[in-house]
């Protein structure tokens, strides 16, 4: 993302949380004023008086800073793009941001929010990366300094647009496969962060299996099925443009990524996508397919901050969780899971079963923190996101168990979630489920 609409955004953002700020402050002096019961109802409206013209002065004083700041940045844009170039970090901290608040982004139309896309990682240029990576020697070594947090994500490739834009079609250094490695990022993430400690599963199978692997960068804070959507469109598009035949289509979804290929392919199902036809695998990655610990907590939080005049002003504060974090209490695929009732006043579990697509081989893979089975850590909080349970589709509910085939799940032990992307046996395990590496 350009520097001038990461600012410019940034600012939005910023004059957003200033409103949100001053609603709760109002509203905390309202119901305050009104002296209410403890556990009595929340008084409505503005604050009444002097306070409630301090209130809304602020929100004049802040509509016309917006707009003049709104207004500089625009004409500082093309400057600060040449000036100050992207890097993996910045890339990171949106994409953090949009798993946070994807869905107030995208609805505000900030210049923030990811639009989805699909990329390959190619080696890096001579420039311009020094800029934003300067390694420098010191006197008394030679050897570089290393860059900061550069475990997190990949810094020794980048991204290149393959759909819609077909960028990489130009550069040399790609080259178009006939078995294509669909590989979606979780909750919070973008594609870059599929590289962990400078490894990478995706790049680990296709040194020796004839993959190409692409990667999706999406806006996490939408609707788990609202992303699967749209990957749905552009991998009916991706096709459409790749320079050679496709045989097959695989996929690997980590965490919330496995709930958008669920998502996908359920949708290509029912609208005759005919990519679905050349899935042959899908594996899971600590996939939160029955839902996760932390946003049930997140709910039940949120909730009981509620039941106090008092107190209800802050919940305002919990209900800035994305609609992405929100289809993770349950585990969401479908438009029907969430659109019929209020995430934040209904805690029920109101998904339809939707069964894993025929005709392909699925595969899920789990871990938890005990380092053996029947610890009671690993019990209460699998890998410190994702129970294994949930990760490994089972429920006790019938309609909704996914019945993953014998041999095709795994727990693996004394690992935490996101370790899982660098863990040396969940590579061998996928190794043994999609192909060969070295």
């Amino acid at each position: 993302m350009k520097t001038g609409e990461t600012l410019q955004g940034s600012a939005n953002l910023a004059f957003d949380a200033v409103d949100a700020v001053t609603n709760i402050v109002e509203g905390m002096y309202r119901n305050i004023a009104a002296t209410p019961l403890p556990l009595g109802k929340e008084p409505e409206g503005r604050a009444r008086g002097i306070a409630g013209l301090v209130y809304e002065s602020v929100r004049r004083v802040n509509r016309v800073t917006r707009g003049t700041v709104d207004w500089t940045l625009s004409r500082l844009a093309p400057t600060l793009d040449r000036t100050l170039l992207p890097g993996p970090h910045r890339e990171a901290a949106i994409s953090a941001l949009n798993g946070v608040c994807g869905d107030h982004l995208a609805r505000s139309g900030n210049t923030l929010a990811i639009p989805m896309r699909l990329r390959v990682l190619l080696p890096r240029a001579a420039q311009p990366e020094a800029i934003y990576f300067p390694k420098t020697v010191t006197d008394t070594q030679s050897a570089e300094k290393p860059v900061p947090f550069e475990s997190l994500f990949e810094t020794q490739k980048r991204a290149v647009e393959i759909y819609p834009q077909p960028k990489a079609l130009e550069e040399n250094d790609f080259v178009a496969g006939s078995r294509l490695l669909i590989l979606i990022h979780g909750l919070s993430m973008n594609d870059l962060e599929w590289t962990s400690h400078q490894h990478n599963h995706g790049e680990a199978l296709a040194k020796d299996s004839g993959y190409t692997p692409i990667y999706a960068l999406y806006n996490s804070g939408l609707n788990i099925s609202t992303n699967g959507r749209e990957l749905c469109s552009q991998l009916t598009g991706l096709l459409r443009t790749w320079p050679v035949t496709v045989d097959s289509i695989t996929f690997i979804g980590f965490s919330m990524g496995g709930l958008l290929t669920r998502s996908a392919m359920q949708i290509a199902k029912e609208d005759g996508h005919a990519w679905l036809d050349k899935v042959d695998k899908a594996a899971y990655i600590g996939t939160p397919h029955h839902g996760a610990i932390m946003e049930r907590g997140g709910y039940w939080l949120q909730k009981s901050l509620t039941y106090s005049p008092y107190t209800a002003p802050l919940s305002a504060l919990a209900r800035i969780r994305s609609a992405g974090i929100t289809d993770l209490r349950h585990g969401n695929v479908s438009d029907d899971d969430w659109q019929h009732h209020d995430k934040h006043h209904d805690h029920t579990d109101r998904r339809r079963p939707t069964p894993l697509a025929d005709g392909i081989e699925h595969y899920a893979m789990g871990a938890t923190l005990s380092k053996r089975s029947g610890e009671r850590i690993g019990r209460l909080l699998g890998d410190g996101l994702v129970h294994p349970s949930s990760a490994t589709g089972r429920h006790n509910h019938q309609g909704f168990n996914l019945r993953f085939p014998e041999g095709h799940t795994r727990i693996v032990y004394d690992l935490g979630h996101l370790a899982m992307l660098h863990d040396s046996r969940v590579l061998d395990q996928l190794v043994q489920w999609l192909g060969r590496a070295d």
